[in-house]
């Protein structure tokens, strides 16, 4: 095969070439094939990096990930315990049977992963971790003080709200059902000219049958304001070049500023 780089068509010194040991790596027999990874630098790449369900919501980690997880949150809330000094009144043994503790603990746990991650010299651990620790362990203890586990010394269910369940909402369907199928759309409508114009919306089927029809508004016509009133005030009051502002009130959007100067505020030029 002739390179594009030359004239004649004569097979160059770089055609066909093979490895040192004679062997072509290529599917065509013509070198090795890019992109290229080296076995072993691929299989520690594969071996690096946090657990495939890390980072993924919680409630939505597969099956047969949830024992790793659970797992590996308990291994790291048994570390932050300890390396924080933390209390039961912010994190009490029965922190996995609630599910907001675990979201927070959890949430924490995928944060201070990320804020380490680089390995490096950065600003990510003082800005970001540290501080939201003071914030993350306030959140832990109201909600453990909500709990009541730490003031009965045990786990303590949540009470259930007559015949409904603990943290479960009393809808009225009908009426949930009726706002969640209303749809609102606006629209900019230029005003009347001269007289009141009353306005509608026709409401349409995909067939483009009438089914409903809004209670009419009605849209004054535009009214100008009449006359031009000029207000001039002092904005800063330098001592090298003050500077002035004027307010114009008027509807004509061709108006236009010029400065005026007098001596003694009755010639002015």
């Amino acid at each position: 095969m002739g390179s594009p780089w030359v004239e004649d068509d004569e097979a160059q010194d770089w055609d066909d070439v093979a490895g040192t040991d004679g062997q072509t790596d290529g599917p065509d027999g013509k070198g090795t094939p890019l992109p290229f990874v080296d076995p072993g630098v691929a299989a520690e790449l594969a071996e690096g990096g946090p657990p495939r369900w890390m980072g993924v919501r919680w409630r939505e980690i597969e099956a047969q990930d949830q024992w790793e997880a659970w797992n590996a949150l308990r291994r790291w809330v048994d570390w932050f315990v300890r390396e924080y000094r933390l209390v039961t009144s912010i994190v009490p043994p029965c922190w996995y049977k609630h599910s907001d503790i675990t979201a927070e603990l959890y949430a924490a746990m995928c944060m201070e992963y990320k804020v380490w991650e680089e390995q490096a010299p950065g600003l990510g651990p003082m800005m970001m971790w540290h501080p939201h620790v003071e914030m993350l362990t306030a959140r832990l203890r109201r909600m453990v003080d909500e709990a009541g586990c730490e003031k009965v010394g045990m786990h303590k269910e949540p009470e259930a709200y007559g015949n409904r369940p603990a943290f479960t909402l009393d809808y009225d369907e009908e009426d949930f059902t009726a706002w969640a199928s209303t749809t609102r759309e606006e629209d900019t409508l230029g005003r009347p000219s001269d007289a009141v114009q009353y306005i509608r919306a026709q409401i349409l089927n995909s067939d483009r049958d009438e089914v409903a029809v809004s209670n009419p508004v009605g849209l004054a016509p535009f009214r100008p304001h009449e006359g031009v009133t000029a207000v001039l005030d002092v904005a800063s009051s330098t001592p090298a070049e003050p500077r002035l502002r004027v307010e114009v009130s008027s509807s004509d959007p061709e108006l236009a500023v010029e400065w005026q100067t007098s001596n003694d505020g009755r010639d002015w030029a």
